[in-house]
């Protein structure tokens, strides 16, 4: 990723460079990431495995994928950030809110370097098989990490291989239902956009 989302790699070593105005894209996927988090705690009573923890159903996985395919350092800066003021409003301890705020960060730009190191360096255009591979990188990565460090961390729930794949899979539930979302959106103003040009 660049200077100009819609490319990935492009002008960036490892392809998570700073597009410009990075400072306003990592606010604005900040907030992103609190809004659909909340959003995603209605389904809380339903999908949730380990409280505030693991869920069937998290749609936060399908920001954490758009910001860094879309602005790149600044997407993950905003999601670190997002993370972390998460943390703060469930009064968690420091270590474990700097912790899960970092890991939120880093699982999809490791799953982006990884496909670039895996591409040789070749810029990444953003398409839906991309989306998907970072999804599932992206996924295993915040998985893996996750249970590494809660396995150090006291829970009032075990943390298992069975929450592991829970995990994994709530995840790519939730990238998968954000990206057809926002597709319907985007498809719905394109059907409403000649409509308003001929009124």
């Amino acid at each position: 990723m660049g200077k100009q989302p819609g490319q990935v790699g492009r002008h960036a070593h490892g392809g998570l460079g700073w597009p410009s105005q990075g400072l306003l894209w990592a606010l604005g996927f900040a907030v992103l990431y609190i809004l659909v988090f909340q959003l995603n705690r209605l389904l809380d009573p339903i999908f949730s495995v380990i409280d505030e923890r693991v869920s069937m159903v998290f749609l936060p996985a399908f920001v954490r994928v758009a910001a860094i395919l879309v602005a790149g350092a600044s997407g993950a800066l905003g999601l670190f950030l997002g993370a972390l003021a998460l943390g703060f409003m469930q009064d968690l301890a420091v270590l474990q809110n700097l912790s899960q705020a970092f890991f939120t960060a880093i699982a999809p730009c490791l799953a982006v370097l990884l496909l670039r190191f895996a591409m040789a360096g070749r810029p990444l255009a953003i398409t839906l098989s991309l989306f998907l591979l970072v999804a599932l990188l992206a996924s295993m990565f915040n998985a893996v990490l996750h249970h590494v460090f809660w396995d150090f961390y006291s829970l009032t729930e075990p943390v298992t291989l069975i929450t592991f794949w829970q995990m994994l899979a709530g995840d790519l539930t939730g990238a998968l239902l954000g990206f057809g979302f926002f597709a319907l959106v985007v498809r719905a103003l394109a059907l409403l956009r000649p409509q308003t040009l001929t009124d």
